[in-house]
């Protein structure tokens, strides 16, 4: 309380002057109020008062009030006036600092709203504080919940932000860190948890950053000479580190979704992409289905006397089947048919390839070589020199005279043929080389002579009629063919196709096709 404080006390216009002047009526006697500095303030001055008496409020002398004995209890008024002024003064500070906080953490509660940047937020924290405690040092550590790590995020000064190695549990911000209860340490030296290499701060201030009840880091202050922090002080920075660990939880939200985002827009364009690729294969193997079903012929030849069908269906929408009905070229002699069913190695498009090229290459040969054993020589020449070494192809071949039912049989490592008698006796066509393509050149091919008689059915199929399979992993087998053969008696060709394939079909049931099947049927009338 100031000289001006009293003179302002006991001024006209206030009511302590009002109180004074009504209990020196009471009294009856004349009193003199002088300030500290014996200037008056009220009444009028005595040469030779009876008594003076101090007026002083927490230890400080602010007046005299002089007069009677009962100058006194004018002493006594303006003591106990001065006081209550005092409070009052003191607790519109306090409500004005209060405000002031409120206003200030009002303020940083919007900023830190409108900041989505994890070093942002913690450089706006690490600065209010500043505002509101004093400190030298400042840092803001985030903690891994996986290894228990402290990694400083944001901070200034010398000391705090480069402390390295932090652990939650170690040190005295490691174990706020772990207890998740704030701390004040004015004395730094003096607390045995202190890290013994020393943090170059001698207080410190220390919160957790919780959300709910998970701790996500830490904001500690600290001064590097002594201080005295206070319960208020760490309620402030409680307060803070509250709506820090907020922000930075909706930071951490925000770039998790931004990293989502771009990973799904990453992701979106990958998938375009494959779409494009995808319909580009598709169209790809569109245009390659059409031209490998333009290999196949496009009618079979007819021939007097015979009966033939064929047909293909592949396990993709590109197979490796081929089958074909040429006729062979005379030179005076009786005319000849060509009949080939081939296997090539894997499945789809490189099959595929294969296949055309086996195509190429044996109707280049027709009528070139003297015999269907030269035929597979040749054949196997050209395809183990323009193929890598582990593409093949199995082929049946037969070389027939329709006039007389004579026949030549090469199989280069396929799948037996089967001759089918009139009188239901069926004959295995068994191999006679190796696949072509798949061995140096050089290699001789036998051949089986067979005679195709009145009534006889000559079957050539892939292994895909004999190894296709139903949901049990059963196996079609030659010998249910066979049984099917048998039963087809008198049959034209293309019904006997029909009816193989109809039986593979009902056998297999809702089991995927896995292999390519291909099947040619020749019944001598």
């Amino acid at each position: 309380m100031s000289r001006i404080a009293l003179r302002r006390l006991i001024g006209p216009r206030q009511d302590a002057g009002a109180r004074v002047a009504d209990l020196v009526t009471a009294l009856g006697t004349p009193v003199a109020v002088e300030d500290a500095e014996g200037r008056l303030l009220y009444g009028e001055a005595q040469s030779s008062p009876d008594a003076t008496f101090a007026v002083t409020v927490d230890g400080v002398r602010l007046g005299s009030v002089s007069g009677g004995a009962q100058a006194r209890a004018v002493a006594a008024l303006l003591e106990h006036l001065a006081t209550r002024e005092a409070e009052r003064k003191a607790l519109g500070a306090e409500v004005l600092h209060l405000y002031r906080e409120v206003n200030l953490i009002y303020s940083f509660s919007e900023k830190l709203a409108a900041l989505l940047d994890l070093e942002r937020v913690a450089g706006l924290t690490l600065q209010e504080a500043r505002h509101l405690i004093a400190a030298s040092d400042g840092a803001i550590m985030l903690l891994d919940e996986q290894t228990g790590d402290l990694s400083t995020l944001a901070g200034f000064g010398q000391a705090l932000p480069h402390l390295i190695g932090l652990r939650a549990g170690e040190g005295i911000i490691g174990s706020i860190a772990a207890g998740g209860i704030a701390e004040i340490v004015n004395d730094v030296e003096a607390d045995p948890r202190r890290i013994r290499d020393g943090t170059g701060v001698r207080s410190i201030v220390c919160a957790p950053l919780k959300v709910g009840e998970r701790v996500i880091g830490v904001i500690a202050l600290g001064s590097v000479s002594p201080a005295a922090y206070t319960a208020g002080e760490l309620k402030l920075l409680n307060t803070l580190a509250l709506q820090t660990a907020t922000a930075i939880e909706n930071a951490r939200l925000f770039e998790r979704t931004v990293q989502a985002a771009r990973e799904r827009e990453r992701l979106l364009a990958l998938h375009k992409e494959a779409e494009v690729a995808r319909a580009k294969l598709e169209s790809e193997f569109d245009l390659a289905a059409r031209i490998q079903a333009d290999l196949f012929p496009a009618r079979l030849p007819e021939i007097e006397g015979y009966d033939l069908a064929a047909r293909n269906r592949p396990a993709r929408r590109c197979g490796g089947d081929y089958y074909d009905a040429l006729l062979v070229p005379a030179d005076g002699g009786a005319s000849r048919v060509l009949l080939c069913v081939a296997d090539v190695s894997g499945k789809g498009m490189p099959a595929a390839l294969l296949m055309s090229s086996m195509q190429a290459t044996l109707r280049a040969l027709v009528g070139r070589t003297g015999s269907v054993t030269e035929l597979a020589g040749h054949a196997n020449d050209l395809l183990y020199a323009s193929t890598s070494p582990n593409k093949y192809v199995t082929a049946a071949l037969v070389d027939f005279e329709p006039a007389t039912g004579r026949a030549r049989y090469v199989s280069a490592g396929h799948v037996d043929g089967l001759l089918l008698r009139a009188g239901g006796e069926a004959e295995r066509l068994e191999s006679t080389g190796t696949p072509l393509g798949l061995l140096a050149a050089g290699l001789p091919y036998g051949e089986l002579a067979v005679t195709i008689a009145h009534g006889d059915c000559l079957v050539l199929y892939s292994d895909g009629v004999a190894d296709a399979q139903n949901a049990d992993g059963g196996e079609f087998g030659e010998e249910q063919l066979i049984g099917i053969l048998r039963e087809t008696t008198g049959l034209g060709a293309e019904a006997i196709v029909d009816r193989v394939f109809a039986a593979i079909d009902g056998f297999a049931g809702d089991a995927p096709q896995f292999d390519d099947i291909t099947l040619l049927v020749l019944r001598r009338l």
